[in-house]
């Protein structure tokens, strides 16, 4: 099985709080917590639950996994999001550096396996995908695949979001 030789390294400024794993899991540790009175609680420790990442109108969706980590401050203050495929590549591939890229290798942005990710910088990134390096063109692409769906429509070849096969013309 698999899960088997999962590795775990704790998470880089949460050490002894979060643990990432070899295949893109993020566990907690653990530890006590102040209560309201001041007292300590009992954190148990548990695989933390990933949110995937909702696109903000920049044209492209990108599924990107995220999860919130707290630092200790007090329960009032807002927990951090991080992206769990930097996490990953942060602890098991090598040091992210200022303006890093990390890659997903086979384009599935949900497979956060550390095998499947790497650093790269950004001009490297953009001749891997030309949209991250030129916005433009990725507004043009997306123009283009709009008005190839219109066409579509209009020869009858798509009828709603269904593409109508060409025995049942």
């Amino acid at each position: 099985m698999e899960l088997l030789t999962e590795q775990w390294l704790p998470v880089l400024g949460y050490e002894g709080r979060y643990e990432v794993s070899s295949h893109g899991r993020i566990r907690s540790l653990p530890r006590y917590r102040r209560g309201k009175a001041g007292a300590l609680v009992p954190v148990v420790g548990r695989i933390m639950a990933l949110n995937i990442k909702k696109p903000k109108n920049k044209g492209r969706t990108l599924p990107y996994a995220e999860v919130k980590l707290r630092d200790g401050s007090p329960r009032y203050v807002v927990c951090k999001s991080y992206l769990v495929h930097r996490l990953v590549a942060q602890a098991f591939v090598g040091e992210l550096f200022e303006g890093c890229h990390v890659n997903h290798i086979d384009g599935n942005h949900t497979n956060n396996h550390f095998t499947n990710l790497q650093i790269l910088s950004a001009k490297e990134h953009g001749l891997l995908h030309p949209c991250i390096s030129n916005p433009d063109r990725n507004v043009n692409m997306q123009n283009a695949a709009q008005a190839k769906l219109r066409a579509m429509r209009e020869a009858g070849e798509i009828i709603g979001r269904v593409k109508v096969k060409a025995e049942q013309c």
